[in-house]
């Protein structure tokens, strides 16, 4: 980024104290990875207050941002003080006045019930191998902090800057929305998720259509398998460009075994994933259709789709999402970083479609209100040779199953696990939501060897 001191004051509505810089070239949010010469802006939450920390990078610092009143805690700091009313609000406001210097078309923002950052780094993944001078968000950073803090360090010169936005609470994407300001939008799906924050099925389609109600005239947006009766089932529009999965603009797919192919127009590709995952693949084909259709209307020549199918093949997914490794003779599927019905469902349907005896380790899907005993419930367990059910909600498929192991924690199942042994080849699949910690159980699985990706 790179703001005066006045475009800053005029996009957050504060005042300066001590000066107004000339201009300021970063915002750091985190002392422990503040970087030289950046501003801090200082956060306040339920247990910690930022502004109580300005001391520990004031030596580093360009200038300090805060509340008013943290803003008193710095009286003996000769720095130049950007004083707001909410430093949280302002630090999107700051990114939204940074998003608007960034090049006309080139943002574009990721969203969905599931498969969100999968598919965010396939596109980067893709765009990057293309020669498209790219940014995307790092990591986990996809709410009111990480957003923002994503677009800020977007260089100007990106071609294309790709935004993950996740919510779990009502009025929250309103938010994302307005500071993204998205030219272009991609739903990966819509389910229930967060339910004890965002309310049933429809509020939750509702709250995140709000990112496509965000769009400019001239932008579009590009929806994954099911998105388009979910929103009309809940009563919202269709942009006016949509480009939506199930029909001829888009990629189309087909998965046979490990075998993916796409098809384009006259155009065929194939590749081959590490597991018959038909979910991996409808995000692979929604991918190429964003790929294809950005150049297009960048008026760029697009693409071979045998050309984004090589890009799609190098992908590595994300740790603990539908990561391979292979310990002990056994395939380990570490899809554990989190879990809401949809996404435990097509992981189940992964494992049941491989070959060999079948595991399911399992850890509760948490933030689904009062309907978490149904949703665990239900799910199918159709050719799972053996269940490791791992806390309170889970309990309730252990009498669904002849061969299933209950635990309360992650701790008694991996002492179970340090004795237990499986058949050779066998395929283990890990999934839970992110609280439960199902990764522990790691290296009670790998024996403390060396587990490798496939």
């Amino acid at each position: 980024m790179r703001l005066s001191g006045e475009e800053m004051r005029l996009a957050t509505g504060g005042f300066w104290r001590g000066g107004t810089p000339e201009w300021i070239t970063g915002i750091g949010t985190d002392t422990r990875s503040f970087r030289d010469g950046d501003a801090f802006l200082a956060l306040r939450g339920p247990r910690f207050d930022g502004h109580r920390c300005a001391l520990d990078v004031a030596a580093k610092a360009s200038a300090l941002i805060g509340d008013c009143a943290g803003a008193e805690h710095w009286r003996n700091i000769a720095l130049p003080q950007l004083c707001v009313s909410d430093s949280l609000r302002a630090l999107g406001d700051l990114a939204h006045a940074w998003r608007n210097k960034l090049v006309p078309g080139g943002v574009l923002a990721v969203s969905g019930s599931y498969g969100k950052t999968s598919v965010r780094t396939m596109l980067h993944q893709v765009f990057r191998a293309l020669g498209r001078r790219v940014h995307a968000t790092k990591g986990n950073l996809n709410n009111l902090i990480g957003v923002p803090l994503s677009l800020l360090d977007a260089p100007r010169d990106s071609e294309l800057v790709i935004i993950e936005c996740g919510i779990s609470e009502q009025g929250e994407m309103a938010r994302l929305a307005q500071i993204v300001a998205p030219d272009v939008v991609v739903l990966t799906g819509i389910a229930y998720a967060h339910g004890a924050g965002l309310g049933g099925l429809a509020a939750i389609t509702r709250e995140k259509a709000r990112l496509l109600q965000a769009l400019s005239g001239y932008g579009w947006c590009a929806l994954g398998m099911g998105v388009r009766q979910r929103l009309l089932d809940a009563g919202v529009s269709l942009p006016r460009h949509a480009i939506v999965s199930e029909t001829s603009d888009a990629v189309g797919w087909r998965l046979t075994a490990n075998r993916l192919r796409l098809s384009w127009r006259a155009q065929m590709a194939e590749l081959e994933l590490p597991l018959p995952a038909r979910h991996v693949a409808a995000n692979m084909a929604l991918v190429a259709t964003v790929v294809l259709h950005w150049h297009l209307r960048q008026q760029i020549s697009p693409p071979r789709l045998s050309q984004i199918a090589a890009a799609l093949a190098a992908w590595q997914p994300p740790q603990g999402r539908m990561r391979v490794l292979e310990a002990c003779g056994w395939s380990i599927i570490d899809d554990s970083y989190n879990a809401n019905p949809a996404s435990m469902q097509a992981a189940l349907d992964t494992l049941a479609a491989l070959s060999g005896y079948r595991v399911a380790i399992l850890g509760d899907m948490a933030e689904l209100g009062g309907e978490a005993h149904a949703w665990h419930a239900h799910l199918n367990l159709h050719d799972i040779d053996e269940l490791i059910l791992v806390g309170s909600h889970m309990r309730v498929l252990s009498t669904r199953h002849r061969n299933a192991h209950w635990f309360a924690d992650v701790t008694a199942a991996a002492a179970f696990l340090a004795d237990h042994r499986f058949p050779p080849e066998s395929h283990i699949l890990l999934k839970a939501s992110r609280g439960v910690g199902l990764e522990r159980l790691l290296p009670a699985l790998t024996r403390q060897g060396v587990a490798g990706a496939v």
